[in-house]
């Protein structure tokens, strides 16, 4: 291709390869840039640069041509770049590489030439596109990787470093296997300074073939390439599709590219432009809700507990587009006192799953994210001095109904039973409430009550749940029925909260196809030492007043107020 001189003639027609005079230092980025300048206007021709290495003992041309589209003129394909070593034996082309990236190439002849790899004195401009300081030509994005596509020096690829500085070093918490003895990394970098996006796109429009490891302090994911093709991608218990779109979320970390990896597993099937549509998209999410301080141990809370589902759906319906279904299950495990991290140990999601669901309920104005619930703070304090929090909650899951989340009648009447011991140990006063809860079938005036569909009870034990207090004990009580217990509660006090809590139930209705005007409540209050002193005249007198509460006009019934009721003891 070159003459034998680095500065003689060139063999080719001086009308097809337009040689600069040879200069004796590393060409620098500007260098390489008005070459390149120099090929956009002269297309179809060959425009060539000798250089000497740092050392000046070895000779070097660099190349590059441009060629136009035979389907549009207009538009031409990338620079075809090469660079030849002349050392007083024949010319070695030491690589040929298509490519726009200036700090891709300016790399190369570094390297080549005894010189430092480039920092990050480069404007970003130029390491996005070859033609952003002039020049015509089709704008691309960088390839930002190194893919030779021929050698003949038989030379091993070149480890390169993708633009934004030099190799990282290596941090004392992240290390990498290499998937064999004697494999180099022929790319490697921080995802700070290259996000995982532009890190995918770089090695597609290298057609680069290999595997991609990538890790942070405590997770890792292996992405294989075939021809610059996503073909399976693994992280954690996730891959395939998803598992690649929630890699896109990943905005620290470091990564290394093992050349000629293959598996034979295949789980991504999507293109990569549409993996990445929709991981950039769930980037945007996970930065908003980051924006909005959620992390692990966030607490969620619902911004208003008596919200229609009607109205619910209408918030829903401004956000992204999800099944709304989804995305009211979701609200429903929002319960003020659980952490994230609670509610995904619950139901577990994987991120590409929960992100947009939370992202939904935040910009809609239906959930706040708020620091650790108290709660929470005290189970971080048990584990702190050896509490198995598994082992916890395994106990409080043995205490309560899966289906309804509150305390089997067993586990509350045993709790019953030991404030009535506080009592009678330190004359601490309580009170018991015993309510029923159904829908009246024709109407709110109709006789007929029937029970509430398994969902309706949940959220009406969950709206219960945001009014009462953390030491109040809500359960089962018998088989239809249902009860609470006020510690350090008197009469009035509980009169008070009952009525509270039937305001609540009634101010929007618990399912889509219930009224809630006609559902039906019937409330019983008794306390400890007001109204008798004994634990079985307590739950005797709670059960009829709420039956006076069936059957009268009030809601909320007191035992004293029950006529015929003797409640002290003999």
């Amino acid at each position: 291709m070159f003459g034998k001189s680095p500065t003689g003639g060139s063999h080719q027609s001086q009308q097809k390869t337009v040689r600069l005079p040879k200069q004796m230092a590393i060409p620098s980025y500007g260098d390489v840039q008005f070459l390149m300048q120099e090929a956009q206007k002269m297309s179809g021709r060959t425009v060539e640069l000798p250089f000497s290495s740092a050392d000046k003992k070895t000779d070097f041309v660099l190349s590059v041509r441009y060629e136009t589209r035979d389907v549009d003129p207009d538009q031409s394909m990338d620079p075809e770049w090469a660079l030849t070593q002349y050392s007083g034996g024949p010319p070695r082309i030491m690589w040929k590489h298509p490519c726009r990236d200036l700090s891709l190439i300016c790399n190369f002849i570094l390297q080549a030439g005894g010189g430092d790899a480039l920092g990050d004195v480069l404007p970003s401009n130029a390491m996005m596109s070859a033609g952003g300081t002039g020049g015509g030509g089709n704008e691309s994005q960088s390839t930002g990787a190194y893919n030779p596509v021929a050698t003949t020096s038989g030379l091993a690829p070149t480890r390169m470093v993708l633009p934004g500085g030099a190799a990282p070093v290596e941090s004392p918490n992240i290390s990498f296997d290499p998937p064999r003895l004697g494999a180099k990394a022929t790319l490697e970098g921080d995802l700070n300074k290259l996000q995982v996006p532009n890190l995918l796109q770089s090695i597609n429009l290298a057609k680069m073939t290999g595997r991609l490891d990538i890790k942070t302090k405590v997770d890792a994911c292996q992405v294989f390439f075939q021809e610059g093709i996503p073909l399976h991608c693994y992280l954690k218990d996730n891959q395939g599709d998803s598992a690649l779109a929630e890699l896109i979320t990943w905005t620290a970390g470091e990564f290394r590219f093992w050349p000629d990896e293959k598996t034979h597993d295949r789980t991504v099937n999507k293109r990569l432009d549409a993996i990445l549509m929709e991981g950039v998209t769930l980037l945007d999410q996970w930065k908003y809700l980051e924006t909005a301080g959620l992390k692990q141990e966030s607490c969620l809370v619902r911004k208003n507990a008596m919200m229609s589902e009607q109205e619910l759906s209408a918030r829903l319906e401004k956000g992204a587009p999800l099944p709304l279904e989804q995305q009211i299950e979701f609200y429903d495990m929002v319960d003020n006192r659980n952490t994230l991290s609670d509610l995904l140990r619950k139901r577990p999601m994987q991120k590409i799953q929960w992100v947009p669901l939370l992202f939904n309920l935040v910009s809609c104005g239906l959930v706040q994210i708020t620091d650790q619930a108290p709660a929470q703070n005290r189970l971080a304090r048990l584990k702190s001095i050896g509490v198995d929090e598994n082992q916890f909650q395994s106990v409080i899951k043995t205490l309560t109904r899966s289906e309804t989340g509150i305390f089997n009648y067993y586990a509350f009447i045993y709790f019953l039973e030991q404030e009535y011991l506080r009592y009678e140990y330190f004359n601490l006063p309580f009170s018991l409430i015993v309510f029923s809860l159904g829908i009246r079938k024709g109407g709110d005036d109709s006789p007929v009550v029937e029970a509430l569909q398994m969902i309706a009870i949940r959220r009406a034990m969950q709206r219960i749940g945001l009014v009462k207090r953390q030491i109040d004990a809500l359960g089962h009580y018998e088989t239809f029925d249902y009860a609470i217990l006020l510690p350090n509660t008197n009469a009035a006090a509980a009169a008070a909260l009952a009525n509270r809590i039937s305001d609540v139930l009634r101010e929007a209705p618990l399912a889509s196809d219930m009224d809630s005007r006609a559902l039906a409540l019937a409330f019983g209050v008794a306390t400890v030492p007001e109204d008798c002193v004994d634990l079985d005249r307590l739950i005797q007198a709670a059960k009829k007043a709420r039956d006076e509460a069936k059957n009268g006009k009030k809601r909320v019934v007191l035992a004293r107020d029950v006529v015929g009721l003797t409640t002290k003891g003999e």
